[in-house]
């Protein structure tokens, strides 16, 4: 494939979903794409906004939350493997709203407490504190919403500002 084609496909490709640099640097790479070119593209593509580290940081952080129920910590990781400079990956984690996460967290322990067969509290808790962490979620969110009352009795029931702070 020449340099051309390549442009145009990931033109279309950036112009249909978030990209970030690295993403399309090893699209380019697996279809034999010269350095020279590759950075000439590459070039193009941030210049005319098909590229935007930021965008993505922020997009990739919001729906990964949303519908992965994944925790900063993961989110973070996953951004890092990308390439995404600290800065811009700090912002884009910064950006999620505390009592979504919060509420998120529970709810994902309240569900993975469902599937547990109760035989030692001790060993449920264990296993509810694992499950959370791998899902990306820090330990002191995890431990708050162990703790909290309303895991206890396996109801959230938001305050009338929307939040279950106490």
């Amino acid at each position: 494939m020449d340099a051309k084609n390549a442009l145009n496909i990931v033109a279309g490709l950036c112009s249909k979903k978030e990209y970030c640099l690295q993403e399309i640097r090893e699209k380019l790479k697996k279809w034999d794409i010269t350095e020279k070119d590759t950075a000439r593209i590459l070039d193009f593509l941030i210049q005319n906004k098909f590229i935007d580290e930021n965008r993505f940081a922020f997009a990739y952080a919001r729906d990964k939350f949303r519908f992965n129920k994944w925790g900063k910590q993961k989110i973070i990781l996953m951004l890092k493997q990308k390439q995404i400079p600290a800065g811009i990956i700090r912002q884009a984690v910064d950006t999620l709203d505390k009592k979504e996460y919060d509420t998120a967290c529970l709810n994902l322990l309240l569900q993975k407490k469902k599937s547990l067969k109760n035989e030692d509290p001790l060993k449920d808790k264990n296993k509810l504190i694992r499950f959370a962490l791998s899902r990306g979620f820090d330990y002191d969110t995890i431990r708050n919403c162990l703790h909290h009352p309303e895991f206890r009795t396996g109801y959230i029931s938001p305050n009338e500002n929307g939040s279950w702070d106490e």
